[in-house]
């Protein structure tokens, strides 16, 4: 496999306008090279049928390294404290059968907790978030785009009112890691929010209440229970998989939106269309560029290019989701595109688990705020982040 250069997804100009280097790739063949800080270099795909390929194969490319090169996870990320190892051991790394079991546990935990049961909530929550926010040029992040998909997390988990607040200080700096100084500082801080977790798991045994966490605790699945090592890492990946990356899409809507008078037009008059406008903003922004890395259970060439035993390689969710052989315009951002068959959310085994709770958050965010203020400005062009895999202003501040 011929290598022509190695691309950099945290590049400015890329984040920007990903179309030139996005065409650039799919010229280079099936796969490139990408350097990813921390992780270093992988193999991507180029296309959608490429990422749907890799997705859809899990026995081929598995996301536990340590049955193929020895080395499981635990021993990559050597630096991380003891307390934190259980939960390198998380759905999102588990290859089956152990993340079919897992995932089954958890989708009967989601079934009794219907997603769309809480939209009165949380549309009380962005209510209140909006009351307190204050008029004038507003960080929108701090006020209301970051505290309500966090506290929509702890609304479906059935955390109590006054541990929220210590949970989002302890949280907080697992937002900015982008070096592993950063990476061990955020895990350290997560240490009181895994006592309080276990804490939450002992009342729930005790006493069934509402809430994801007692579903969890008490699901079960032909006598099989998760464990606490396994509650541990399902319940934090909920906050940072599920909390995190709608944080981005809702900021990712709202500088279109503010940006695009047209498109603010279009949003206003069209109440009944607006879930066709979020499934195209994950589409064409992308605001999770790459899934997982994972790695070849064997040599094998069946992306079109030849891949090595224990190679690392990913699919590049942000190339499938502007390729001209899947999308109609692919760099054209359409509100109304129908259909829309992106890989915002993933696909196959591993899609996400949260994609109807984000698609809701993202439409009460958005409907909620321009009610409120019809008006709004961005205040600055905002830059994107410089985070490994994230496409997503890096901050959002507007004139209220």
């Amino acid at each position: 496999m011929g290598i022509q250069m190695v691309y950099r997804l945290n590049d400015p100009d890329f984040l920007a306008n990903p179309a030139p280097m996005l065409a650039q790739m799919r010229a280079e063949g099936p796969l490139v090279r990408v350097k990813i800080p921390i992780v270093g270099q992988i193999w991507m795909t180029t296309s959608d049928a490429g990422a749907r390929t890799l997705l859809k194969n899990p026995d081929l490319f598995r996301r536990d390294p340590g049955p193929i090169t020895g080395k499981p996870l635990a021993k990559r990320f050597w630096w991380m404290p003891g307390f934190f190892k259980p939960l390198l051991d998380t759905m999102i790394v588990m290859d089956d059968p152990a993340h079919r079991q897992m995932r089954r546990l958890v989708e009967l935990a989601f079934a009794r907790a219907t997603i769309e049961d809480l939209r009165p909530q949380l549309t009380s929550l962005a209510e209140r978030l909006l009351d307190e926010t204050p008029s004038g040029q507003v960080d929108i992040v701090k006020h209301y785009t970051r505290p309500l998909p966090f506290l929509a997390i702890c609304t479906l988990l059935g955390i109590p009112e006054d541990r929220q607040a210590a949970l989002t200080r302890r949280i907080a700096p697992l937002s900015s890691v982008t070096n592993p100084l950063k990476a061990i500082y955020a895990v350290l801080r997560l240490r009181g929010v895994l006592a309080d977790f276990r804490e939450m798991f002992a009342q729930a045994r005790a006493a069934p209440g509402p809430g994801l966490i007692s579903a969890l605790v008490h699901a079960e699945d032909d006598g099989q229970r998760l464990t606490e090592d396994q509650l541990l890492s399902m319940v934090l990946l909920l906050f940072l998989a599920g909390h995190e990356t709608t944080v981005h899409l809702i900021n990712a809507a709202i500088v279109g939106l503010a940006s695009d008078p047209e498109l603010r037009a279009h949003f206003e008059a069209n109440p009944d269309t607006r879930h066709l406008l979020i499934e195209e903003f994950v589409r064409h922004v992308s605001p999770v560029m790459t899934t997982k890395m994972m790695f070849a259970a064997e040599d094998t060439d069946i992306l079109g290019a030849p891949l090595k035993k224990g190679e690392m390689v990913a699919p590049l969710l942000l190339a499938a989701n502007h390729d001209p052989a899947r999308f109609e315009a692919p760099d054209t951002f359409m509100p109304d595109r129908k259909p829309n068959a992106h890989l915002g959310f993933g696909f196959g085994p591993h899609v996400c688990l949260g994609m109807q709770l984000a698609r809701i958050e993202a439409s009460i965010a958005l409907d909620r705020l321009f009610a409120r203020h019809p008006d709004l400005q961005l205040a600055e062009t905002p830059s994107y982040l410089r985070r490994p895999g994230l496409r997503a202003p890096a901050s959002v501040k507007l004139i209220l």
